[in-house]
C-alpha cells in the first residue's frame, strides 16, 4: 500500500511538470505571436529589440461645458473688467489651432491666452472708456447724465429738466460742456450733488 501511493505520487509530479512544460511552450508561442501582429502593425524593433510605438494623443476640443473668460482692458481708464460666459454653438468641437484661426479671422483684437476643455482665456484691448464711466454733461441746455456702451460711445442717460446750466456760474457751465467723467454711481451722486442742490 505504501508502494502505491509512492507510486501515485510520483506518477502526479510528473504529470504536473509535463503540463507545467507544454503551458508554458504554448503561452510563449502566443505572446511571440501577438507581438509579431503588433510590430506589423504599429511598429518597428529599435536597436535594443524593444517595439517603438507610435503613441497617439487625442486632440482637446471645445465643449459645451467649455467656459469662456474674456478680460478687456480700457486703455482710456485702464480698467479690466472679466466677463464669464459659456462656448457659443459656432465654436463647439473646434480644436485650439481651428479656434485660434476663428478667432483671427472674426476678431483680429482679441488674443488667445490659455486653452483647455475646461476654459479658455482671451483678452481685448480697447481704447475708450469702460461701461462703468458716466459723464456729466448738458442736453438741450441742462444737465444731464451719459452712460458709455461695449463700444465706447455715450448715451444719454437722463436729462435734469428742472436744472437749466444757465442758472451755473461760467466755470462750471464750461466743466458740463466738457463733460465730467465719474468712475462709479456713487462718485456721479457726489459730483451731481455739487450742481443740482
Amino acid at each position: 500500500m505504501k508502494r502505491q501511493t509512492v507510486l501515485i505520487i510520483l506518477f502526479a509530479g510528473v504529470l504536473f511538470l509535463l503540463s507545467f512544460t507544454i503551458g508554458y511552450k504554448v503561452m510563449n508561442y502566443r505572446v511571440s505571436q501577438k507581438q509579431l501582429t503588433i510590430e506589423e502593425n504599429h511598429g518597428k524593433k529599435d536597436n535594443n529589440g524593444n517595439l517603438d510605438l507610435e503613441i497617439l494623443k487625442e486632440e482637446e476640443t471645445i465643449s459645451p461645458n467649455t467656459s469662456m473668460v474674456i478680460k478687456t482692458y480700457y486703455s482710456s481708464c485702464n480698467h479690466n473688467i472679466t466677463k464669464l460666459k459659456s462656448a457659443d454653438d459656432e465654436i463647439i468641437n473646434m480644436t485650439e489651432k481651428q479656434f485660434v484661426q476663428y478667432i483671427k479671422n472674426n476678431y483680429p483684437n482679441i488674443k488667445l491666452i490659455s486653452f483647455s476643455i475646461k476654459e479658455i482665456v482671451l483678452r481685448e484691448e480697447r481704447n475708450h472708456l469702460c461701461p462703468n464711466h458716466y459723464i456729466i454733461g448738458v442736453s438741450d441746455g441742462y444737465i444731464a447724465i451719459y452712460g458709455i456702451d461695449e463700444d465706447g460711445r455715450k448715451y444719454l442717460d437722463k436729462v435734469f429738466r428742472d436744472y437749466p446750466i444757465s442758472l451755473l456760474k461760467e466755470v462750471d457751465q464750461e466743466k458740463l460742456i466738457n463733460g465730467i467723467v465719474v468712475d462709479s454711481e456713487e462718485e456721479l451722486s457726489d459730483v451731481l450733488e455739487n450742481f443740482i442742490s
